[in-house]
């Protein structure tokens, strides 16, 4: 579907580099970093909305440096969704086909069918400022596939969505993707959330790509310290507060970790941290605790879950993270 290689963006005095990057057809692919990572101008890129300095950009094996945006069948969904508030949801779907010069009722009629496809057809007469969030991002949607487009690009489209809905939203377009054929590259801070969703996870950090792969691995093992940072991660650990003398960082698998009250008995082989609770999640049978640990200078956090039979801890509560040594992952630099 994608194919960007050795691929130079500038903006301003920001560089964005895409030495590869494929995206096969069909999958749907988060891209995460820190705020000011290129994430956006990825998006904009892969949209022709800015041009490459040099490389290739190739959609569905053709070269695409050259086709203006509206050639390229992609849909783009920002985060605010940018509906027209003057038009209906029918007509804000049809809009992009009248841009198309397809005349007005079958504009209509191809609208309505996307909406009735999408299951949003009772949404076709109402403003969108009588639509909820998740209604929005429906709508939003249908504009965007009802010109063609078979990859969307999606820019942080559920952070304005409260947990329940966007829970909802995304199973939808996880069943829209596999209905229609979609390909998806969606830009999003909310990695642990939306991670189980994708197929796959892309990590920039200061316009260059630093890990590439499945959630699950590099969540559980990071490549570098690097790419672990850009990821957002907790239980990062400087040298030396792991005990292992390497001198290097490393990393710590949430779930391998228990918080507790201090004082409990401590099993050999076990590495404790002392701290402060920070933040707690009930998770029903667990709650998913966060310890502020007792360091000088930057701050560590460290996220584990509450010790069963533990006793209640408190936000505040003085608490101790227990987690085996063989737990610890080296982080290279």
């Amino acid at each position: 579907m994608l194919r960007c290689e050795g691929c130079r963006v500038r903006a301003g005095a920001f560089v964005l580099e895409l030495d590869r990057l494929h995206v096969p057809t069909g999958q749907h692919c988060l891209i995460v970093g820190p705020s000011g990572a290129g994430k956006s101008l990825l998006l904009r890129t892969i949209a022709g909305l800015v041009r490459p300095e040099t490389g290739t950009v190739l959609l569905r094996g053709e070269d695409a440096r050259d086709l203006p945006p509206e050639a390229r069948r992609i849909g783009l969904v920002f985060q605010h969704y940018s509906l027209f508030p003057h038009l209906s949801g029918l007509e804000n779907v049809a809009f992009g086909l009248r841009m198309r010069g397809i005349g007005r009722r079958h504009a209509r009629a191809e609208a309505t069918a996307v909406l009735e496809r999408l299951g949003c057809a009772h949404l076709a007469d109402r403003r969108p400022s009588t639509l909820s969030g998740g209604e929005k991002q429906r709508v939003a949607i249908a504009r965007a596939i009802a010109t063609g487009a078979d990859l969307l690009l999606l820019d942080e489209p559920f952070a304005a969505l409260d947990p329940t809905t966007r829970a909802a939203c995304r199973l939808e377009l996880g069943e829209l993707r596999r209905t229609l054929g979609l390909t998806v590259i969606e830009v999003t801070h909310a990695l642990e959330e939306a991670g189980s969703h994708a197929d796959r996870i892309v990590v920039l950090d200061s316009g260059r790509i630093v890990a590439d792969g499945p959630y699950g691995t590099l969540a559980k093992q990071p490549p570098d310290l690097r790419a672990a940072q850009a990821l957002g991660l907790e239980n990062l650990l400087p040298p030396g507060l792991d005990g292992s003398g390497t001198g290097a960082w490393s990393f710590v698998p949430p779930g391998t970790v228990t918080i507790g009250p201090q004082g409990l008995v401590t099993p050999p082989g076990t590495i404790t941290l002392d701290g402060t609770v920070e933040a707690i999640e009930d998770l029903g049978p667990l709650c998913r605790v966060r310890l502020l640990v007792d360091r000088p200078g930057d701050p560590i956090r460290f996220t584990g879950f509450a010790a069963p039979g533990g006793g209640a801890i408190p936000s505040g509560f003085r608490a101790t993270a227990r987690f085996p040594a063989d737990a610890i992952r080296p982080l290279p630099d």
